[in-house]
């Protein structure tokens, strides 16, 4: 019977229904309201005054008013439901090797607060841009793991990479220029399967790829913040009065390096948001380097001076944005890819002892099921985690809760 439930079809099965039934219950709400006020500020800045920085979603979605005169709220999360769809699907694929070697460490990547579940444990997470980067960053990763598992020849996964993640990059980039961070990344991960051997029309693509995209912050246009703000507003109509529309996106978009820093700085000599972030990082970083070390992919390895630099941009955004929360979740879905972007070789088994590892297992599911990464303004890191979820879920079925005013962030 246990071996029954715990069958490797019908573990996998569970995941999907898990994930897409989780994201399924909070984008119920999403339809129905405006979840969180500034992730909707900053998803309507758009070209209407020229061509500016993160412009691209928001006039899709006043485009798509404009032809259909549907709800801003249905287009807009018909967008997110679209793109955390292949973001599960994607990520599935991607730890789905794991089952076959231990079902523990799957089980843990699967229900880990900062991968996948990140998005809906935070509602502030929810409807953000990042969320199409990590799209492309998970088309990457697996189909460097189909690539280097040998289910694709270097053909079709350099084609990929050059006639599809390519023009993706760039379409994402004109959505949020947080794109641009996740360049080394991609470029190492290229560069360390291919092993050099560039083929001559693959160089030329990628040189005028990457004179065709940094030309973008070239043309971009410095329009003043309350100019783009009050045209937004107008083109809002009576929408605007569903939430509070803030300026602040709009303001992000002029400041220059320094004033970003400058703007972080408070929350940098903040002693309370220093450490909680600090100690979130820990709990977050320590099992997941813990959990990667047993994953043996023999030969295959990603440099660790690779990874670094893969982090860096994210590390280096720490002191300019204050949002620690999610670029800690996008450094964790780093860390996770491209260590299973290879072919597992062996799971190392935990052999501490028996006493030993029930404390793991312990620590690790109160992590799994009672943590929580705060997007950003972290207030506290326990209780807010995945039994808040289960919590609401029985209110909702019990009626014992106005669900619009629960939920809202």
């Amino acid at each position: 019977m246990i071996k029954t439930i715990f069958n490797n079809r019908i573990i996998d099965y569970f995941a999907h229904f898990f994930l897409i039934f989780s994201y399924l219950f909070v984008f119920y709400f999403s339809f129905k309201t405006v979840l969180h006020e500034h992730s909707y500020s900053q998803i309507f800045i758009n070209y209407s005054e020229g061509f500016i920085k993160n412009a691209l979603l928001g006039s899709l979605v006043f485009k798509l008013k404009d032809l259909f005169n549907l709800d801003f709220k249905i287009i807009v999360n018909l967008f997110f439901l679209v793109f955390h769809f292949f973001n599960i699907l994607l990520f599935l694929k991607i730890i789905k090797p794991l089952i076959n070697f231990n079902k523990f460490i799957y089980i843990f990547f699967l229900l880990n607060p900062a991968l996948i579940l990140f998005s809906i444990y935070d509602i502030g997470a929810f409807l953000r841009k990042e969320t199409f980067t990590i799209t492309s960053f998970l088309f990457h990763i697996y189909f460097s793991q189909l690539y280097n598992n040998g289910l694709i020849n270097r053909e079709k996964y350099s084609n990929f990479f050059i006639y599809f993640l390519g023009p993706f990059f760039f379409i994402n980039s004109l959505i949020h220029s947080i794109q641009i961070l996740f360049l080394p990344v991609h470029f190492l991960i290229f560069k360390n399967n291919i092993k050099n051997n560039y083929e001559k029309k693959n160089s030329v693509f990628i040189i005028v790829f990457l004179l065709f995209f940094f030309s973008q912050f070239i043309f971009y246009q410095q329009i003043p913040s309350d100019i783009l703000y009050e045209t937004t507003i107008e083109k809002l109509g009576s929408f605007n009065s569903q939430f509070n529309f803030t300026k602040a996106p709009f303001i992000f978009l002029n400041m220059s390096i320094i004033e970003r820093f400058a703007a972080t700085v408070p929350y940098i000599k903040d002693i309370k948001f220093v450490s909680l972030y600090l100690i979130s990082a820990l709990i977050i970083f320590l099992p997941l380097v813990y959990i990667l070390k047993k994953i043996d992919t023999s030969d295959q390895k990603f440099k660790f001076s690779y990874t670094f630099m893969s982090l860096l941009p994210f590390l280096l955004l720490l002191f300019l944005a204050s949002d620690w929360g999610r670029w800690i979740y996008i450094m964790a879905m780093i860390l996770v890819g491209v260590n299973l972007q290879f072919k597992i070789k062996n799971i190392n088994e935990f052999n501490n002892g028996n006493l030993l590892n029930l404390a793991i297992f312990i620590l690790i599911g109160f992590y799994l099921f009672f943590y929580n990464l705060s997007h950003c303004c972290i207030k506290n890191l326990f209780f807010y985690g995945m039994n808040q979820n289960i919590q609401l879920l029985i209110n909702l079925v019990l009626d014992n809760v106005k669900i619009i005013e629960h939920i809202k962030y």
